[in-house]
């Protein structure tokens, strides 16, 4: 009899936590995660596997809801070696809670569209699909560093900028855990950031839990200063420097950042390359059968939510900090 999965001891995560490494660049996020696991910045959360030692798919989920970080409840963490085998594994039963919401991440373009059939089977509702590119450093030497203009300074962000750093990204995620969430981030990863002589944070860019650089904000008034590139050099450099990845998630149509980033020397990783979806289940879609005031504000309560541009992903800079238009000789990646 064939087993549905296999829950991984503590000496069995940091077996595969080893095995990951070896498989980097590819499997950086999952990597990312597990080592947060380990070290107790990501609780609440089991590590299962299709197969053991074999594996083929991996998931972190939530086993303990009451000691999972506000940010990561009903997260779905997810890697695989095989669409096919991962096609089958996210369906089988007891794998995913479809009583639900859940946020799943790591998922595999073609695999897609077996969570919306299966969220139609069971007259659920995939809410929200974003695609992402991986991008990262594979070259041995470090990206030269960026010239930034007189009067500012290149530094890190520190735990004390969590509160300002959340002001600016409330547009792009709900705000349930947020400032929580860079406070750890701020606490425990690396960051780049700008400021001017009177210590005002103009400019930054900090790592996320699964090891991405990610959240590029650049001030309005600096947005032609090329302090995005600058940023990006920075915090790619420190983390070659420590024997980290360096790399980020960028939004499959978002061409002139993926343009930036390969004018910097960052390349494509094809295998990294992954979806973000946000499920709700039967219970919380709306019924045809509802009473017409009741089915009216739940379309009106999502337009305001589609409104909003809520992100499962966080994205790896801000959309609306883009210059308008972007001269040829110049890479003005202040944000995306």
């Amino acid at each position: 009899m064939s087993v549905i999965y296999h829950t991984l001891s503590q000496e069995e995560i940091e077996g595969l936590h080893g095995e990951l490494r070896s498989q980097l660049p590819e499997s950086a996020k999952m990597y990312n995660n597990i080592s947060n696991h380990i070290n107790e910045l990501l609780t609440g959360f089991e590590v299962i596997v299709d197969q053991w030692p074999t594996w083929t798919c991996i998931m972190m989920r939530p086993n303990c809801p009451e000691l999972v970080p506000q940010y990561f409840k009903n997260y779905y963490i997810c890697h695989t070696r095989s669409i096919r085998d991962f096609k089958y594994f996210i369906q089988r039963p007891g794998v995913v809670d479809w009583s639900k919401p859940a946020t799943f991440t790591g998922i595999p373009y073609d695999a897609v569209s077996v969570i919306q059939e299966k969220s139609r089977k069971d007259h659920g509702q995939v809410t929200l699909v974003e695609n992402r590119f991986m991008y990262c450093w594979n070259k041995r030497d470090l990206p030269e560093s960026e010239k930034i203009p007189d009067g500012l300074n290149l530094t890190s962000l520190s735990p004390e900028h969590a509160e300002i750093v959340c002001s600016h990204w409330k547009h792009a995620r709900k705000n349930d855990g947020l400032l929580e969430y860079f406070q750890k981030v701020l606490d425990n990863f690396e960051s780049s950031a700008v400021m001017d002589v009177n210590g005002h944070l103009k400019a930054y860019i900090c790592m996320q839990f699964n090891g991405s650089m990610a959240n590029l904000y650049v001030d309005p008034e600096y947005r032609t200063s090329n302090l995005g590139v600058a940023l990006l050099r920075d915090l790619t450099r420190k983390l070659i420097s420590k024997g980290l990845t360096a790399y980020g998630f960028i939004k499959t149509k978002d061409s002139t950042f993926i343009n930036t980033c390969q004018k910097i020397g960052l390349s494509w990783v094809p295998q990294g390359s992954m979806s973000w979806l946000h499920y709700r289940p039967r219970s919380m879609t709306p019924s045809r059968s509802w009473p017409e005031e009741i089915s009216s504000q739940a379309v009106a309560e999502k337009k305001e939510e589609k409104k909003k541009v809520f992100f499962n992903a966080m994205p790896l800079s801000c959309n609306d900090c883009l210059p308008s238009a972007v001269p040829a000789d110049y890479v003005h990646v202040t944000s995306s």
